[in-house]
């Protein structure tokens, strides 16, 4: 897998503490993306899906679940696929962002990996929709979908979540969306 990042332990990309991994490449290029420097397929960081699950089970007493998002998950689609099978047999539970319609999921090679997603958050970024005030999304036609049980009491907060981390290094981090002011 070509992947771009990797927080091993974050609160707002998912319910509870969650290993989440930007994939490198997207090949739909919306208009203002927050991760447009995902947008380009050249290796930045490989891995085997074998060797990421030996990373997300390093963390398993500690999260549950994981997150992927990008650039595009499904531009990996068959490296995406066999992680997420793995990860929920290990117990892990699954969410996956993507700017594919669920329609454009169910109706093409990609409806097979709707069976092992927990939550899943669809649709392009819309630039003219941008929203900093929804939990999970960046812009209010973006869909979230419970696909399993898993969540089903889950109540959305709609607040702007953001992470800081500040490194020993002194090297600042931000993750979410925080005000443009700050990025």
């Amino acid at each position: 897998m070509n992947i771009a990042h990797i927080e091993t332990q974050s609160y707002i990309y998912g319910p509870g503490c969650r290993f989440v991994i930007w994939v490198q490449g997207c090949s739909l290029h919306c208009k203002g993306c927050w991760n447009a420097e995902m947008w380009h397929f050249e290796a930045k960081k490989t891995y085997s899906v074998a060797d990421l699950l030996a990373e997300i089970m390093l963390y398993q007493s500690d999260i549950e679940g994981i997150t992927l998002l990008g650039g595009e998950p499904l531009d990996q689609y068959e490296e995406v696929l066999s992680l997420v099978k793995c990860a929920r047999e290990k117990g892990f539970s699954v969410m996956l962002f993507t700017g594919y319609e669920m329609a454009e999921m169910e109706t093409n090679f990609h409806s097979e990996i709707l069976k092992y997603i927990d939550i899943l958050i669809s649709g392009r970024y819309e630039l003219a929709k941008r929203t900093t005030k929804h939990q999970w999304i960046g812009s209010t036609n973006q869909a979230i979908s419970f696909l399993s049980s898993r969540y089903q009491d889950y109540v959305l907060s709609n607040h702007n979540y953001v992470e800081i981390t500040l490194e020993d290094s002194g090297q600042v981090t931000y993750l979410g969306f925080p005000n443009m002011e700050l990025r």
